[in-house]
């Protein structure tokens, strides 16, 4: 039998799952920012949006770029980020966010898609790299002079052509083309 107040304990939201050392670099910030101005002043007096999302991208290029602490008060740039998500999140639960965003449905789509072609080009990659590999095993079992029955075994017969004799098949930077289209997308990997 369990601890009935384990039981009602396990439905709340698990706050300890925030690692200290993040929460206290986010307070430093937000400590900061109450001695500048006033504590949870984005509550009363309404805030625009991208001034926060565009320092939340300063603070996060500096640290990108080797700047852990910001150069006039000596706060963690990770910390300052997280500082401007929570005013940010934290003006919305409000109301006293001014979203002045430029929302765009196209280019949240693009950045989407973008995963197919990332996906696409490291198998095209990919593909090249095999086929590298396969032609530099085939130089050095050449050049060490081993048989042409031995590179069949490792390799297996060439295979048969897909087309009919005296049909031209392009190849393209080592990719066959049935079609003529080039680049052969959507690529597929041969078997």
């Amino acid at each position: 039998m369990s601890n009935p107040k384990q039981a009602f304990g396990d439905k709340k939201p698990p706050l300890a799952y925030i690692p200290l050392s993040a929460q206290l670099a986010e307070l430093e910030a937000l400590f900061d920012g109450m001695l500048k101005y006033e504590p949870l002043n984005w509550r009363d007096t309404p805030v625009e949006a991208m001034t926060y999302v565009e320092a939340a991208f300063r603070h996060l290029q500096l640290w990108k770029v080797g700047e852990e602490l910001t150069r006039d008060t000596l706060v963690k740039n990770l910390g300052a980020v997280k500082a401007c998500c929570t005013i940010l999140i934290d003006a919305a639960a409000h109301g006293t966010l001014i979203d002045n965003r430029r929302k765009s449905q196209v280019e949240a789509d693009l950045l989407h898609e973008g995963e197919e072609w990332v996906e696409r080009l490291k198998a095209v990659h990919q593909e090249r790299l095999r086929q590298r590999q396969q032609a530099d095993l085939k130089v050095t079992i050449v050049s060490d002079e081993i048989s042409e029955e031995t590179v069949r075994n490792l390799f297996g017969d060439p295979p048969e052509p897909v087309t009919s004799v005296g049909t031209e098949i392009p190849i393209v930077d080592g990719f066959v083309t049935l079609d003529g289209k080039f680049p052969p997308w959507p690529y597929s990997p041969p078997l």
